[in-house]
């Protein structure tokens, strides 16, 4: 093979800047549509998109021209089969703007695509498609499904909505809560939403602090999440979701893997700059009428009756020199909510008094990409993404408080494309934060009075509430490195072998600390003074004002106090991996191993992998796929953290003003840690792809039995009460006694070829997901001892015990899902469309109510049934060409479009309860210039 360059191509170009890639046995691309493609043994290793096309050239004796230029530091997918010349290079440029055109019967040149006209012919073999050749079990969405589809608050989890294995929380759909921009929980194949690996540029970001915790008013813990690192879609790349077969790079996680590219800098100037917004006025609200004026006058987050979003967002990227390039991405997410001062029953006794809560998410990326040699690419990144939000409490003065979560992280990767393997190494550093900073560090319950007279209750009995709980610090500091060498392919005993390994290493830093010294003070007593017979005044407890019960004053003589403190501990983890995939004839066989090992549970896992793909016919139009997997989890740091954090806790009183305070009690520990085994997942899947009539039909079943699943139970409940006075009476722990079973089926509909109509392409694909999901264990923040204890329940008329209840939330029993991309050239319009149907629902629930079951009395719960409900989300996006490479842009996107008034499934089951709606209409704009 020569590599050179030429100083004419369709006209003189500078040599610099031309790429030749050529081998001397040539293979010309089929023109004819007719005739029988060749078919080569191909095996490239993902990597730069220039090496690969060299690989190609290689192995199929094609000889490629493309200007280095269009390259710049695109990357490549892997490519393995029996494959024609053609298939292996859509699959090549796939999510790049480059096609090909012939130059001769054994050259082609690869250019930037051009929009055709309606009266231009579109070539054919610009758009076969890669999904037949991607494994079951693996998804990508590339920077154009990313830029096409309408995606609302612009994070990863949102454009997963189209997958058919991924389930929302229902509570992320509620039209109560429309201002809120926090990524929602996601569950894959029926696991915990927080046993997700989250991955950018193949490092792990999830927050292991305390990720399932969601409550946002809290005395001594702050509401997390498993994305550690709220990504603004704008500066990735591609996203590659993994839900089953998973090689055995991957681990850490029970559902699925998210693993988010970021983008590289292209070769020439480009950027971009946009601003896009919605708000409550362009929001159709849906809410039972018999909470209509609560949502009016809320003065709870839980209740959002207006919010106004703004999504600032600015790229800027190109080359210094010929082999070093840099991307700059920045956004800005603003959700301003107003919400009442008073709760929505005091507003009639004190008026209207608006605040405001805000939402805000930043992101600031700067990545490098430096070309050093034909074989050494070296990539740095900086990612600073926080997180904040701003609350306060309805009818209590001075409660405002932020909750942080978020952080940075700092990649540093090497890939070596040497002659035995593709190696690839990251050395990554991160920051994440699970924090709270309130207006004030103590919290009163005075009486109402002529100077505290915002309270609400009797008139002899009125409380008047004010202040917050002090300052709260979570960290979690990781190092991480990263090494993978995909080996180059060899024959042995009649078989291709394509080995894998790899290992990667981990050292996490984590603490909890209360900053400040933060008082609740109760239990308010007459007095007529707040100065006491030495001279001293008290201005923190004691208030002068005539109370409602005829007091001249007041001062409190009990108080609960949280003294500074922390609690930090470091863990240290590895994990291997080794894996063989072997090619024999029509069959390939992916057999491979995972260990972790860990000094924080103190546990060494091994976890096998193996899948097999069929070629039924040997020209991948039909494959058969199965897999027998096991995948382990994640540990949460809280649960170790929470160990002794109530003994900063102190019982005070004082008999009076001149009394000091006397410490009652000390706190007891409320959670005692112990050590557990790692949850794990096994799983059993089958598939087939077929190929028919321009269509690809894929057909998958994933069986998960999940294991080992921590749940929070009782101290009492196991039989082991507390016999250390420091261990309260009423303690919590955790066990390994949850388990879980979820079968998915799944079938995905995908047209191979774009449909063209009068000069405009429509691609898209429908899929249908089958979901039973049964045996769900409780998230370890729910200390449930029923589901420990196992009783026996009624349900649907019959006996059962508790834990073989369905699941009440992730368990939409089938959906069908609809996504088209139409492109209209002639008037730079693209139309974008998502159309969901959910079948009906039942969820389970506990209806207060016992019947008798062999002498004892079980609870009975019964069925709550939710309708069918259809939506469709659209964008319509407009370029308007301003100059060469240059436009103004407008997107209009409209959610829930048909504006169906759906139920949503986050409701109990009893006859008070309320139903609760998705969201109706909604329109986002946005509006910007790209060059």
């Amino acid at each position: 093979m020569s590599i050179r360059t030429q100083e004419s191509l369709q006209g003189r170009r500078r040599s610099a800047r031309l790429l030749l890639l050529s081998v001397g046995l040539a293979v010309s691309l089929p023109v004819l549509a007719d005739d029988e493609p060749a078919r080569h043994s191909i095996d490239i290793a993902r990597q730069p998109l220039g090496s690969a096309l060299m690989a190609l050239g290689q192995q199929t004796g094609l000889q490629i021209s493309v200007e280095s230029q269009l390259l710049g530091n695109l990357s490549a997918p892997p490519v393995r089969g029996e494959l024609s010349a053609d298939q292996a290079l859509a699959i090549l440029l796939k999510g790049s703007d480059l096609e090909w055109v012939h130059i001769g019967d054994d050259a082609l040149l690869l250019q930037r695509v051009v929009r055709p006209r309606a009266d231009q012919i579109q070539l054919e073999n610009t758009k076969v498609r890669e999904r037949a050749l991607l494994p079951q079990g693996e998804t990508h969405i590339d920077r154009e499904l990313i830029e096409a589809m309408p995606a609302g608050n612009g994070d990863i989890t949102s454009l997963l909505r189209s997958h058919p294995n991924v389930q929302f929380d229902d509570n992320q759909l509620s039209s109560k809560t429309p201002g809120e921009i926090a990524p929602a929980n996601i569950s894959i194949n029926g696991a915990a939403f927080y046993q997700n690996a989250f991955l950018v540029d193949g490092i792990n970001m999830n927050n292991d602090i305390d990720p399932a915790e969601d409550r946002v008013q809290l005395l001594d813990r702050v509401p997390g999440r498993s994305q550690g690192l709220a990504l603004d879609t704008d500066l990735l790349e591609n996203i590659t979701v993994l839900d089953s077969n998973v090689p055995a790079a991957y681990g850490g996680f029970n559902g699925g893997v998210i693993d988010a590219q970021t983008r590289a800098p292209t070769k020439a100037l480009h950027g971009k700059f946009s601003v896009q917004t919605t708000r409550s006025a362009w929001t159709k609200y849906h809410i039972d009428e018999t909470e209509e004026q609560r949502m009016e006058n809320s003065g709870s987050p839980d209740e959002q009756p207006e919010f106004d979003k703004v999504i600032v967002r600015g790229t800027l990227q190109g080359h210094l020199t010929d082999t070093f390039g840099l991307i700059g991405n920045f956004s800005q997410k603003r959700s301003t909510i107003p919400l009442s001062l008073y709760s929505y029953n005091n507003v009639e006794e004190m008026g209207y008094h608006k605040e405001k809560q805000e939402r805000r998410i930043d992101n600031y990326f700067l990545k490098s990409v430096w070309q050093a040699s034909d074989r050494l690419t070296v990539e740095t990144s900086v990612t600073h993404a926080p997180e904040e939000s701003h609350y306060f409490r309805a009818n209590v003065a001075n409660s405002g408080y932020d909750n942080k979560v978020g952080g940075t992280q700092l990649n540093l990767r090497t890939v070596w494309d040497g002659d035995l393997a593709r190696v690839e190494q990251t050395l990554a550093w991160s920051r994440q934060e699970q924090s709270r900073t309130s207006d004030s560090a103590d919290y009163w319950t005075w009486r109402k009075s002529t100077t505290k007279d915002w309270g609400i209750g009797s008139k002899t009995t009125a409380n008047t509430l004010e202040g917050g709980w002090g300052d709260i610090e979570q960290q979690q500091r990781t190092w991480q490195y990263k090494l993978n060498a995909d080996w180059r392919s060899f024959d042995w005993l009649g078989a291709i072998h394509r080995p894998q390994t790899g290992l990667e290493f981990s050292r996490q830093y984590v603490r909890y600390e209360r900053l400040t010294d933060s008082s609740t003070y109760v239990a308010p007593a007459a007095t007529n003074s707040c100065t006491n017979s030495a001279g001293v005044t008290d201005t923190v407890a004691c208030n002068m004002g005539e109370t409602v019960s005829g007091w001249a004053g007041q001062y409190m003589k009990s108080r609960t106090r949280y003294a500074p403190g922390e609690f930090d501990f470091t863990t240290t983890t590895w994990g291997s991996w080794v894996q063989d995939e072997i090619t024999l004839g029509k069959l390939t066989l992916r057999p491979g191993v995972r260990v972790d090992s860990d000094d924080y549970m103190d546990k060494t896992t091994w976890a096998p992998r193996f899948s097999l793909e069929y070629d039924v016919f040997g020209d991948r139009t039909t494959l058969l796929s199965a897999g027998a997997n096991r995948y382990y989890g994640r540990s949460v740091t809280s649960w170790q953290l929470q160990d002794g954090r109530n003994r900063l806790r102190f019982n005070e009183t004082r008999a009076s003003l001149d009394k000091p305070w006397v410490t009652k009690s000390n706190g007891s520990n409320q959670t005692l840690f112990n050590q557990l085994d790692i949850p794990y997942d096994d799983e059993l899947m089958l598939g087939v792809v077929q190929q028919w009539a321009g269509i690809e039909y894929g057909l998958k079943y994933v069986n998960r039995k999940g294991r080992d699943q921590v749940v929070q139970v009782s101290g009492r409940t196991l039989g082991q009460p507390s016999t250390d006075p420091d261990l309260a009476s009423n303690y919590t722990t955790y066990t390994n006694d949850g388990k879980s079973e979820t079968d998915t089926y799944t079938l995905t509909v995908t047209p191979m070829q774009r449909w063209t109509l009068l000069g405009t392409q429509t691609g898209g694909q429908l899929a249908l997901n089958w979901t039973d999901s049964k045996a769900s264990s409780p998230s370890y923040v729910q200390a449930d001892d029923t589901y420990y204890q196992n009783d026996v329940i009624q349900y649907q008329g019959s006996f059962i015990n508790y834990q073989d209840r369905p699941a009440t939330n992730y368990n939409r029993p089938w959906t069908a899902r609809l996504t088209t991309i139409t492109d209209i050239p002639q008037a730079n319009l693209q139309w974008s469309n998502f159309w969901r149907y959910r079948a009906g629902y039942k969820r389970i629930g506990d209806t207060g109510r016992n019947v008798d079951y062999r002498g004892n009395s079980v609870d009975v719960w019964e069925e709550q049934k939710f309708d069918a409900a259809l939506t469709w989300d659209t964008r319509l996006g407009w370029r308007i060409p301003t100059a060469r490479d240059q436009a103004i842009f407008v997107n209009v996107d409209v959610f829930n479009v048909l504006d169906k008034k759906s139920v949503n499934a986050n409701a109990t089951v009893n006859s008070n309860s309320v139903s609760t709606y998705e969201v109706g209409r909604q329109y986002w704009l946005e509006v910007g210039y790209t060059f």
